[in-house]
C-alpha cells in the first residue's frame, strides 16, 4: 500500500488561519462585553448635580444649574421624604395676600410677644406691647437687625406699630395674619409720631435688612403684582438667602415664587446663591408629597401656601 504524502505547507497555513480566527474571536468578545473598566456602567445612589456648563448672571453670585453629569455633584446623594399636605401652608416663604389667606392658627405660627422677648434691645419701641406678636424666628432676626441699626446710626426712633394681627381684627390685612410681617412707624425724639421712610438715617435699615432675612413687602413699581400700594412701612421675614436674592434682583415675593416654579423645579434647574442651593418641588394637592432632600441636616422646607415647596440647602458648612 502506498503511503500518503503529508503536505506540511498546507498544515502550517491552516494552523495560521486557525490562530488568527481565535485572536479575532477574542477581540470581538472583549469589545462586546466592555473590557475597559473606564467605560463600564456602575449602579449607585441617585445624584443631584450641576451641568458641565452653567449660566451665571453677570455681576452676581447666582448660578442656574440643571442636573446632568453625576460626576460633577453639588449635592451628595439624596433621599426622599414624605411631606404632608398641610405643610404647604407653613414656612418662611408662604405667600399671603388678597388671593391666598393664611391657614395657620396662632399656635402653629409660633408667635412671641415683641416687647417682652428675651434679648430685645432697648433701641426701638413697641406701640402696643400687650398685643404685638411675631413669629419667634422672625423676631430673633429683627432684634439682631435693630441692634446693628443702632450701632450704625445711634438712632432710637423706630417703633414697631404692629406685627401679627388675626383675620378680621381691626386694621388687619391678609399679610398681617401670617406672623412674619412687621409694620414700622417712628417714635420721634421730639415726642411726635410718624411713618418711616427710606431716608437717612432710616435708610440704613433698608440697605441692610436683607442680611437679616427681611424684604420690603410692598416695593414701588410692583403694585400690580402685590395688589397693594407701595409703602416703606411693611417689612417681611423670608430668610437670608431669599431676601438677598430678591433684593439684588429687585423681585417682590410674588415674582420670586413664580421664578422658583418656572426656572428651579427639581430635576429641571437649581438656584445656587450665597452658599445655598434652592429648588422647588410641586405638591401633590390630593395627598402627601415625596420630596427629595440631601443626606445632610442643613436644609429647610417651606410651603408657598399655593401649590408646592421650596427646599433651601445650606452649603456653607
Amino acid at each position: 500500500m502506498a503511503r500518503r504524502r503529508i503536505l506540511w505547507g498546507r498544515v502550517f497555513a491552516s494552523a495560521c488561519v486557525l490562530i488568527a480566527l481565535v485572536f479575532l474571536l477574542g477581540a470581538c468578545v472583549s469589545s462586546c462585553f466592555g473590557g475597559d473598566d473606564n467605560n463600564s456602567s456602575v449602579s449607585g445612589p441617585i445624584i443631584v448635580s450641576t451641568p458641565d456648563s452653567s449660566l451665571t448672571d453677570p455681576g452676581s453670585s447666582a448660578v442656574d444649574s440643571t442636573p446632568s453629569n453625576p460626576s460633577s455633584s453639588t449635592l451628595n446623594s439624596y433621599t426622599e421624604i414624605t411631606v404632608e399636605p398641610a405643610q404647604i401652608y407653613s414656612g418662611n416663604l408662604v405667600l399671603v395676600n388678597n388671593s391666598y389667606a393664611s391657614h395657620l392658627s396662632e399656635e402653629e405660627l409660633a408667635l412671641e410677644a415683641v416687647a417682652y422677648a428675651a434679648g430685645k434691645p432697648d433701641c426701638y419701641t413697641v406701640s402696643y406691647p400687650a398685643r404685638t406678636l411675631l413669629n419667634s424666628t422672625a423676631l430673633t432676626s429683627f432684634n439682631k437687625l435693630m441692634e446693628a441699626y443702632f450701632a450704625a446710626t445711634a438712632n432710637k426712633e423706630i417703633m414697631v406699630n404692629d406685627g401679627y394681627l388675626a383675620k378680621n381684627a381691626p386694621k388687619s390685612t391678609e399679610e398681617s395674619s401670617c406672623g412674619l410681617s412687621i409694620q414700622l412707624h417712628l417714635n420721634k425724639a421730639n415726642g411726635g409720631f410718624g411713618y418711616i421712610t427710606n431716608t437717612s438715617p432710616y435708610s440704613w435699615l433698608y440697605d441692610h435688612m436683607a442680611d437679616y432675612g427681611y424684604i420690603l413687602r410692598y416695593p414701588e413699581g410692583k403694585e400690580d403684582l402685590t395688589g397693594n400700594t407701595a409703602t416703606d412701612t411693611v417689612i417681611r421675614y423670608v430668610g437670608t438667602p431669599h431676601a438677598k436674592y430678591m433684593t439684588e434682583y429687585n423681585l417682590c415675593l410674588e415674582e420670586y415664587l413664580t421664578q422658583m416654579k418656572e426656572k428651579y423645579e427639581y430635576g429641571k434647574g437649581m438656584l445656587h446663591y450665597d452658599d445655598h442651593i434652592i429648588y422647588y418641588v410641586p405638591a401633590n394637592l390630593t395627598g402627601s408629597t415625596t420630596v427629595p432632600v440631601p443626606n445632610k441636616e442643613d436644609y429647610t422646607i417651606s410651603g408657598n401656601n399655593i401649590d408646592g415647596f421650596i427646599i433651601t440647602v445650606d452649603e456653607s458648612n
